[in-house]
């Protein structure tokens, strides 16, 4: 009976395990077929001699938007912004401009070339790698912590990737030197996961760094590299971006550097930042204005995500924020923005989709307890759609 019994379920066995290896297949990279590109490939075409006609339109309208904003940004000026800022609409920038010193000592401007530390904005970059693994083929967004770290305690195993990159997991954003070890991502992912939960993963949203570090690591476990090589090729080159890379890259000018100035003290350049465990996946990368508009344009024109990751990307998992992007609506208004901040820097990048509008902004200069760059965001905002 025994022996029967054995039998049935050896066959049980064979008959599943077909299906099994099916729905493993299923995770296969999301490529379009020969006529859905070119299909897509119309379209963007067509949407970009859209753009272009609606430019010439607005031209005059867009260049007394340009004056209106070149006021806000004056009135700043006097209040000691230092730093550039770049606004754009119908893809032409309507108006940049560098202020301030890039580096004091050498008497260089701020200038929309200069490359700044772009703090937490970052973050946006490092989920925007993760859909990309998604798409493909390497990971799911519904992928567990156990999947790529098996050794993780049972109360952070279940964590989604989705989890992660929606500051929904659960992981504490109360971490202490102890649990970051700058040269170890293992000890690093090991000490950070040694944190109790501050919530049940899934339930709240809570603001932590802890989540882009474990989602860093999860891009090395996956690719097999280094994070800042798998996001330079796939995310920041695929996105048409020229100047950016990750702080102590060797492709960063240091003539275009800023230097970073906190509490009227000199704290180093950007480009030679140390770039270690206690920055990947939540911060560190270096850009311009220009670039970042680059950037921008590439998320409605360019192919480095498809359509099925974008709508990811922009989809709030809880509260106002999704993976990487706080979205919200503002006066029946479409916004999708980032902040950021690292010593003696601030950084600040908004986009209004529905009416082709971006913004953002780089400073080189801090002060602890004060902050200007949601004034700033404010001020301009107002100044373009008041």
């Amino acid at each position: 009976m025994e022996t029967r019994a054995a039998f049935v379920f050896a066959l049980l066995l064979l008959a599943v395990l077909p299906a099994l290896a099916k729905d493993e297949a299923k995770n296969e990279p999301r490529k379009p077929s020969a006529s859905e590109k070119r299909k897509l490939d119309k379209q963007r075409k067509d949407s970009l001699k859209e753009r272009e006609q609606r430019a010439k339109k607005n031209k005059k309208e867009n260049e007394a938007l340009g004056k209106k904003v070149e006021g806000v940004m004056d009135a700043w000026k006097a209040k000691g912004f230092d730093g550039a800022v770049l606004v754009a609409r119908d893809g032409d920038a309507i108006f940049k401009r560098g202020y301030g010193m890039a580096d004091r000592e050498a008497k260089r401007a701020n200038a929309p070339d200069t490359l700044y530390d772009i703090g937490s904005v970052t973050k946006l970059f490092t989920a925007a790698g993760v859909l990309r693994l998604e798409q493909d083929g390497k990971l799911k967004l519904t992928d567990t912590l156990e999947k790529f770290f098996p050794g993780a305690p049972p109360d952070k195993k279940p964590i989604t990737l989705t989890q992660l990159l929606s500051h929904s997991s659960g992981v504490s954003r109360m971490y202490e030197d102890e649990h970051i070890d700058s040269f170890s991502r293992d000890n690093t992912v090991k000490g950070l996961l040694s944190i109790p939960l501050s919530s049940k993963p899934g339930t709240q949203f809570e603001y932590s760094n802890s989540n882009y570090y474990l989602a860093g690591a999860v891009i090395e476990v996956v690719t097999g590299g280094k994070y800042e090589d798998y996001m330079m090729k796939h995310v920041i080159e695929a996105s048409g971006m020229k100047d950016s890379a990750f702080c102590s890259n060797d492709k960063l000018d240091d003539k275009r550097t800023a230097m970073r100035y906190e509490d009227g003290k000199l704290r180093g350049d950007v480009t030679n930042w140390p770039f270690t465990w206690g920055q990947r996946g939540c911060g560190y990368l270096v850009s311009t204005v220009e670039d970042m508009q680059r950037f921008s344009d590439a998320i409605d024109y360019g192919d480095f995500l498809d359509e099925e990751a974008r709508q990811k990307w922009f989809s709030v998992e809880k509260e106002t924020y999704a993976l990487g992007w706080f979205c919200e609506e503002r006066d029946k208004r479409k916004v999708q923005y980032h902040g950021g901040a690292s010593p003696g820097a601030w950084a600040y990048f908004a986009r209004y989709p529905d009416d082709d509008v971006m913004f953002v902004f780089f400073l080189n200069v801090s002060e602890t307890g004060k902050r200007i760059d949601l004034d700033v965001a404010r001020d301009l905002e107002n100044a373009i759609f008041g």
